[in-house]
């Protein structure tokens, strides 16, 4: 990698699909010509707050899901309203963020449960290369100010043997050690920063907390959304990025993996124009089946069953439309700025697949990363899952969901011939 990659733009407007372009440098969220001409503005604390107590047509009310909301909304709503506090200080202490340029970044999208978050880790440790955020970075410090009070409060806990540290890892492992044959948690592990649209209310795993609520569905199609809502949803993610480069340095690409990104990827491509696009694909009668286990828990704590046809067929139903985005908008990008990355692939030679995906994209895996990437491969063969589970327990029919992905297993060429891939991520 050469040569510093966030630097200044020579000026020109880039103009996607729908004819809106990119902020000019230095701009403001908040005041951005970004689309049809007029300013967008992003969403701001007013906006969350009233997306938190909208009506909402969800689940009957039950003293489970009234008790999981009442421990759920105030700790939550408290949390959200502290971050755009310190957001807004940004604004006057460190204005610079908003100079900096999120260029050439790399969003790892695809069906959840399709090793995203095997690829994200891995390339995570191309360190050269790539930037990406942690949870702990997500959940709490998503500003600049916040970023640098817990590094000195850290800073200092090491100093005095890490008592602190030592609690939270404690309470981290009682608290998300659950996840760990579904979705191995830390807090110190690289994770997916759609996390930083909690602020927003836009993060679609508040579904478990609010399955009805309008807005998330609105956010589940992204790229269908009235042009303000979607570019000021990502003009909010574009100014969180642009923070966190501000902290951790310019010189690298941001590394970005989320599933519930595959209906962005229009609008991504538009607000970045050199970004790049991989997106994992998995048989989907394992997928969906993993993706509506991995959901079971969370959902009954609030109050409502996964499996219940009305909430199970809209996350199907979102699911299909993934599949369908990604393969009708992907190919317009340009070759060298998207690739497949089909699950088996990755699992049988990680370092290969990745090797592959490098080359599409047109970059040079490093010595560093070539190391890494062969112990990664190693540990990757070796791995097997907990998380068990059967696509009929859900009522759905193998054949007919398959029928419905159609068209997404073709473009993804993906070998439905094989047995049921033996990690079950």
């Amino acid at each position: 990698m050469t040569g510093p990659l966030n630097r200044g733009k020579d000026g020109a407007a880039s103009r996607g699909k729908r004819g809106a372009a990119s902020p000019p440098e230095g701009e403001a969220a908040g005041g951005d010509e970004v689309g049809a001409g007029r300013p967008v503005s992003h969403p701001g604390a007013w906006a969350f707050l009233r997306a938190l107590f909208a009506s909402q047509d969800g689940p009957p009310a039950s003293l489970q899901r009234t008790l999981a909301l009442a421990l759920f909304v105030p700790p939550f709503a408290l949390l959200q309203m502290t971050h755009w506090l310190c957001l807004r200080l940004d604004d006057l202490l460190f204005p610079g963020y908003r100079k900096v340029e999120v260029l050439e970044p790399l969003f790892v999208v695809g069906l959840p449960r399709s090793g995203t978050t095997l690829l994200h880790r891995t390339l995570s440790l191309d360190e050269e290369r790539f930037t990406t955020l942690k949870l702990w970075e997500l959940l709490l410090a998503p500003s600049v100010v916040q970023r640098k009070v817990l590094g000195a409060l850290g800073t200092l806990d090491r100093a005095v043997g890490r008592p602190v540290g030592r609690l939270v890892a404690w309470v981290e492992r009682r608290v998300l050690g659950f996840m760990d044959d579904i979705h191995p948690t830390s807090l110190a592990e690289p994770e997916e920063d759609y996390l930083f649209l909690l602020p927003a209310f836009a993060a679609f795993i508040l579904i478990l907390a609010f399955p009805g609520h309008s807005r998330l569905w609105t956010v589940a199609r992204l790229d269908a959304a009235e042009d303000d809502f979607r570019l000021g949803l990502i003009e909010f993610y574009r100014s969180c990025l642009q923070r966190h480069l501000y902290v951790a340095g310019t010189e690298r690409r941001v590394l970005s993996k989320n599933p519930s990104f595959s209906s962005f990827v229009e609008t991504l491509a538009q607000v970045f124009p050199d970004a790049r696009f991989v997106a994992c694909a998995r048989d989907p009668r394992e997928a969906v089946a993993s993706q509506l286990s991995s959901l079971e828990d969370g959902a009954s704590f609030f109050g409502w069953a996964v499996s219940d046809p009305t909430h199970r067929d809209r996350i199907v139903d979102t699911l299909v439309h993934y599949g369908d985005h990604l393969t009708a908008v992907l190919p317009t990008l340009g070759e060298a700025r998207w690739a497949w990355c089909p699950l088996s692939s990755l699992n049988r030679e990680l370092e290969s697949e990745v090797t592959r995906i490098y080359g599409r994209l047109g970059w040079e895996p490093g010595a560093e990363f070539q190391r890494a990437l062969a112990e990664a491969g190693e540990r990757s063969r070796e791995y097997r899952s907990g998380h068990t589970y059967e696509l009929e327990q859900y009522g759905l029919r193998p054949a007919l969901l398959l029928a419905r992905f159609r068209g997404f297993c073709a473009a993804a060429r993906l070998d439905l011939t094989e047995p049921p891939d033996s990690a079950n991520p």
